[in-house]
């Protein structure tokens, strides 16, 4: 039995910014991507990762370390001790992480603003794109009920 990995920690949404960005610092999100650009099974240590960035932004190790542990409490890297050092795996995969990240922000936009989200529906040029946004948050809608009926 294999388990769903945990829902990363993400409480932040940037309109102005692109990519992974919208919801992750830029050195959180230029960590992440180096650690996703390596062989994510073999994990990485902190100097695998501070010396490429060292490169590019002269960034103490202390910063890249901290960063890492705060990309770990988001739940988007585990940690194992190996030796005195330790070593950081990816929690999922970017394609993974951008899916979840954007399932969580279409969900909140359907159920916080339904009726703007249908009106807006009925302006789409392509019917078939309308047609499968309603029945997403049609699941959606029948989820929430499903978990509200739930006993605790």
């Amino acid at each position: 039995m294999t388990t769903e990995p945990p829902e990363p920690d993400i409480t932040t949404f940037r309109t102005d910014r692109t990519g992974i960005r919208k919801v992750l610092g830029d050195l959180e999100a230029e960590i992440m991507e180096l650690i996703w650009a390596r062989s994510p099974e073999k994990g990485v240590l902190v100097r695998d990762i501070f010396e490429p960035l060292y490169e590019r932004r002269r960034l103490a190790y202390t910063t890249v370390m901290s960063t890492m542990t705060r990309l770990a409490k988001k739940r988007l890297l585990r940690t194992e001790k190996r030796d005195a050092a330790y070593v950081y795996y990816p929690v999922m995969s970017q394609q993974a992480f951008i899916e979840s990240f954007v399932g969580r922000i279409l969900e909140d936009l359907y159920v916080n603003f339904s009726g703007e989200t249908f009106e807006h529906l009925k302006t789409l040029q392509s019917s078939q794109h309308a047609s499968h946004m309603r029945e997403q948050l049609d699941d959606i809608l029948q989820q929430r009920a499903e978990e509200e009926e739930e006993p605790d």
